[in-house]
């Protein structure tokens, strides 16, 4: 493939990664006696991520593209997860990985403006129990477990909690209302004491008292990332406060 053709490829013309246009370099493989990639690397200059370009005879749509090193801030929490672990990837998987990306990364910041008008909520006719007529849903998510949190230590791993209830758990912006297989339960977005995420889970702690208990939930085909739940759930926090004077203090996560 000539030159003037590669320069053309989506890889070169823009970082996959961090959507910077131009800031791409193709170099060859260096190798330490005699070990290493036969595959050009392709360097971003501006998010410093660094993969392996295979670029096949078929033309400009038969490469592919495998990432060695990728930043995992949480700017790049959905594309870490999704490029940075996912081996060699064709040209059509890795495109649309990259837009997913970039859309999930505009969420995330438009949730963290307080733009939420995206998600198209909505109020329930007639609501679930608990929940009041003039409460609008910005979230509905399954299988979300209710547990009992334990001490926070060092120790302590995100998974361990006595399960008190699971079911659907609806988002409001007022509370957050979990259809449990047991019982219903109810807590108003002040409760919320910080929110957590990781690459297969997200955690809202509750303060409950003397006790913390917390809704977690897995990440789920056909739910919103991990990172983006929390994120949307700290935004309805933040505008329940604006509506009233903050009667709890609230963890927030970096940027």
């Amino acid at each position: 493939m000539s030159a003037q053709t590669l320069d053309h490829l989506p890889p070169l013309q823009g970082c996959l990664y961090c959507h910077a246009e131009g800031s791409t370099t193709l170099v060859e493989s260096r190798k330490v006696l005699g070990i290493g990639s036969d595959y050009p690397v392709l360097k971003c200059s501006h998010c410093k991520a660094v993969a392996l370009l295979d670029v096949g005879a078929g033309g400009e749509d038969s490469w592919r593209i495998r990432y060695r090193r990728v930043p995992h801030t949480p700017r790049y929490f959905y594309l870490a997860r999704h490029l940075g672990k996912a081996g060699w990837l064709s040209a059509e998987k890795a495109l649309a990985i990259s837009t997913d990306g970039y859309v999930q990364r505009t969420r995330v910041q438009q949730a963290r403006q307080g733009d939420l008008v995206w998600l198209q909520p909505v109020r329930l006719d007639p609501p679930p129990p608990l929940m009041r007529t003039d409460e609008t849903v910005y979230l509905t998510l399954r299988a979300v477990s209710f547990q009992q949190a334990p001490p926070q230590t060092v120790f302590t791993r995100p998974e361990h909690g006595d399960v008190l209830d699971s079911g659907k758990l609806y988002v409001t912006n007022q509370k957050l209302h979990l259809l449990g297989q047991r019982q219903d339960w109810s807590h108003r977005l002040s409760d919320i004491q910080r929110v957590d995420y990781g690459n297969e889970y997200w955690i809202v702690f509750i303060n409950a008292g003397s006790q913390m208990q917390k809704y977690r939930g897995m990440h789920m085909d056909g739910q919103l990332d991990p990172q983006l739940i929390t994120t949307i759930i700290e935004a309805l926090w933040r505008l329940s406060q604006m509506r009233s004077e903050p009667s709890t203090s609230f963890d927030v996560l970096p940027e």
